[in-house]
């Protein structure tokens, strides 16, 4: 299969690789395969029809899907030259605006054309702002300030930042391998807003800059804007050289941004009363100014998660669904380059919509615009997993674990992946890793004992299935009478009575799959469509679980696909 050149890029179809300048350059799947198009056009003018010929066989798609997959693929491609390297061609298509030649033997290797100093560049961490000297109100400034610096830097072109949390200090970050490591210190006096920040060179230990930032409270925006600013212009291996004037948006009302930052605060916490908590700050914002995008999209993350089986789901999922779309397109139609809101709208329809077209488009878009983005990156995988993209999903998600390695849903999620994708061992081995990470947390045991069962290490599922009850402050004593039930009867029984409190406990997904483990597919069938009946979180990739390879011959297991339109979609994984 032939290389091509074109402009400053490099495209490798056979490694489904693109680099530009020696570096790798991240295009999502439908985009992919726009610029395949595009490329052996050569220059030519690709018809609309030929797009959604080739994209969507067989299936009717809207105009604005098209656009949004090129809009990816423009923001992968980048700016220069200002008119971009895709033109429009209004009501009939697109075409390439630089030459496009194939590449000899004779050319210099992708890798050598780009040499290895981009190739090589590795990480920003941002810590927690210390907040030593702050009221017990205003604590919430430090996570909220360094979160605002990483998300301002996360959508930089050439710039991986990991989140807030995911170093400790310069010892965990020189571990990781970590390039640099951004922390600093806060401070509220009179009307005013101080942050001191450094940034240190990892290797080295040495600190590269110290500097101080103060704004009045009514601008302290302004603060964010300047540390990031400061960041990206002292990168020099890093593309965000250009966009050292970063600005953004300033609220109405200044006390509307210290309640956005602290509702997010709140909202990184993933857990139920700090979601709802955070819920209240950004309606408080919007009051103040109902114009704020970033507030509009943090309305949309929180309604979202309040949907969410994990955390047994506060607000009924067809009330707060609707609100999340509503917000999140409120957000984008305020900010169209806001990625928060086009994973929002990508998250809405893979998980209540069942649009797996539209959901494509907008995930994909979202990492484009901000391929930072753990969150992004996680729901991504997620929607790669469930259309059987196995070799992708994991690289969505490995992506999401190294700018986070210790971030829970994360590890779950990609454990959920690997055993998808076959991949047993590692998905225990990633869910042991979450335990450590997380202990005061049964979440990634709970995910352990249904893969082990599933294999049929029983012995051992019934171990961990212990701890986790021992666990549980609403299940004090259940572990003492299972232990009993067993020794007595066998272990099927005890089997039947563990089920009976995951129905009691509305854990009907984790209830499916510990019907099959027992052979009681009908049972199975029953709880999978009480799972669809409510509508429970991640349903979709569910379905693609080993748990249920021997249901997909069963006509209730594909009404099922049917009802959530992944018939003829999804690919299973020999065991």
């Amino acid at each position: 299969m032939p290389t091509y050149a074109f402009g400053p890029f490099i495209l490798d179809p056979a490694e489904h690789r693109l680099t530009r300048s020696g570096r790798h350059v991240a295009v999502p799947t439908k985009a992919w395969q726009i610029l395949i198009l595009l490329i052996e056009a050569g220059g030519r003018l690709v018809p609309h029809e030929t797009f959604r010929a080739k994209l969507w066989p067989n299936i009717v798609v809207e105009d604005r899907t098209l656009t949004v997959h090129m809009s990816t693929l423009r923001k992968a491609l980048g700016a220069d030259p200002p008119e971009g390297y895709i033109e429009t061609v209004a009501r009939a298509g697109y075409r390439l605006t630089v030459p496009v030649r194939l590449l000899s033997e004779a050319d210099p290797s992708p890798q050598a054309r780009g040499g290895l100093l981009m190739a090589d560049a590795r990480p920003l961490a941002v810590r927690a702002f210390s907040t030593g000297d702050l009221a017990e109100d205003d604590i919430y400034l430090g996570v909220g300030i360094a979160d605002a610096v990483t998300t301002a830097l996360g959508g930089l072109p050439g710039l991986t930042v990991w989140p807030v949390g995911a170093v400790d200090d310069l010892a965990g970050a020189r571990d990781a391998g970590v390039g640099h490591m951004l922390e600093g210190a806060v401070r509220r006096q009179a009307k005013e807003l101080h942050v001191s920040a450094r940034l240190i060179d990892v290797a080295s230990g040495r600190t590269q800059w110290n500097e101080h930032f103060e704004r009045p409270q009514a601008d302290s925006v302004a603060v964010q804007d300047a540390i990031a600013g400061r960041v990206a212009s002292s990168l020099a291996h890093s593309s965000a050289v250009e966009h050292a004037g970063l600005h953004s948006y300033r609220p109405r009302s200044p006390e509307a941004y210290f309640l956005q930052l602290q509702a997010r605060a709140s909202l990184k916490l993933h857990a139920r009363l700090p979601a709802l908590k955070a819920l209240g700050l950004f309606e408080q914002a919007l009051a103040l100014d109902p114009n704020y995008a970033t507030a509009h999209a943090g309305v949309a993350s929180t309604y979202l998660l309040l949907t969410s089986t994990v955390i047994l789901r506060p607000l009924p999922v067809d009330e707060a669904m609707p609100l999340a779309r509503q917000s999140a397109e409120r957000a984008r139609a305020l900010d169209e380059e806001l990625a928060e809101a086009w994973a929002v709208l990508g998250r809405v329809k893979m998980e209540y919509d069942w649009d797996w077209d539209g959901a494509e488009a907008d995930l994909a878009h979202a990492v484009a615009l901000n391929p930072n983005s753990v969150d992004t990156l996680d729901a991504y995988g997620q929607f790669l997993s469930t259309m059987g993209c196995h070799d992708e999903a994991l690289e969505a998600v490995e992506r999401a674990r190294r700018l986070d390695p210790r971030r829970l849903e994360t590890l779950v999620t990609l454990a959920i992946v690997c055993w998808i994708a076959g991949e047993t061992e590692r998905a225990l081995a990633v869910l042991n890793d979450a335990s450590m990470f997380a202990p005061y947390t049964g979440r990634a045991l709970l995910g352990g004992i249904f893969i082990l069962d599933q294999l049929g290490r029983h012995d051992q599922a019934m171990a961990d299935r212990l701890a986790w009850l021992k666990r549980q402050a609403s299940t004090q004593g259940f572990a003492e009478r299972l232990t009993e039930l067993e020794r007595r009867k066998g272990w099927r029984p005890a089997m039947i009575e563990w089920l009976a409190m995951l129905e009691r406990t509305n854990r009907w997904t984790g209830a499916a799959m510990q019907w099959m483990a027992i052979d009681e597919p009908v049972r199975a069938l029953d709880s999978l469509e009480r799972c669809m009946a409510e509508r429970t979180s991640y349903l979709g990739l569910v379905l693609q679980s080993p748990s249920f390879h021997a249901l997909q011959g069963e006509p209730r297991f594909q009404r099922i696909a049917q009802t959530l339109k992944l018939d003829g979609r999804i690919r299973a994984v020999a065991n």
